[in-house]
């Protein structure tokens, strides 16, 4: 398996590094500025560091997803790709069963922790597009490939 050099959104980790600073600067400035009494009134500037710091995780997740899907698109066989996309499916099955069982608060913990798991690991695998087998390629020709290959043979 060749696996190409992946490519950085230099561009996205500059606005995620500001997002995060601009995140925690924004709690240190509202904390020391705000009353308890302001801060219990005003629910939406208390949500804006928040917001800025979930924005950041969401595009670093963005970043991630970019990152893996560059180095390995075409290069998983579509075998492999199926075969991995059915077990992160089946965990996200589990994850659901062990949330919702009534028996065992265990079940729930670990329920949870795959079926997040699960769901961010499918999420970043449904971006990576599988290596095209020679069938596919060869179906796409169509009839322009079976001419060529007609007109190829009668003139030999």
């Amino acid at each position: 398996m060749e696996v190409s050099r992946p490519r950085i959104p230099v561009t996205l980790l500059i606005v995620i590094a500001v997002l995060l600073v601009l995140g925690f600067l924004a709690g240190q400035y509202i904390n020391n500025v705000m009353t308890e009494e302001q801060l219990a009134d005003n629910v939406f500037i208390n949500a804006v560091p928040f917001v800025l710091i979930f924005a950041a995780i969401i595009l670093g997740f963005i970043a991630i997803i970019y990152v893996v899907a560059s180095m390995l698109d075409n290069n998983i066989p579509a075998r492999t790709h199926r075969i991995i996309e059915q077990i992160l499916i089946g965990g996200i099955i589990l994850g659901v069963v062990g949330m919702f069982q009534p028996w065992l608060f265990e079940g729930y913990k670990y329920g949870f922790l795959l079926l997040l798991i699960s769901t961010l690991c499918f999420i970043l695998w449904s971006h990576i597009t599988p290596k095209r087998e020679l069938v596919q390629e060869q179906a796409a020709a169509g009839p322009l490939g079976q001419e060529n290959l007609e007109s190829g043979s009668g003139a030999e």
